[in-house]
């Protein structure tokens, strides 16, 4: 399911330019980057989420949470 499109890409406050997130294998690859910055209980349950996606169903709620996440922690651009 690495390859579950994300519609819309998620974009991702990041330096020197933002970080566009297109696939459910760029979220995984996002998380796993942000959790060597940040240790919190909250990103490492967020990747155990992506890992555990098995179905479309699956990758819709996770990005949803990854999404919501992220807003929580100012990292959206939008």
């Amino acid at each position: 399911m690495l390859d579950f499109p994300l519609v819309p890409p998620i974009e991702v406050k990041d330096t020197p330019k933002p970080r566009r997130v297109t696939s459910l294998g760029e979220a995984r690859a996002l998380v796993d980057d942000l959790l060597r910055d940040r240790r919190f209980d909250k990103w490492r349950d967020m990747l155990a989420r992506l890992d555990a996606v098995k179905t479309e169903e699956e990758a819709m709620e996770a990005t949803g949470a990854l999404r919501e996440l992220l807003a929580m922690e100012h990292l959206l651009t939008n």
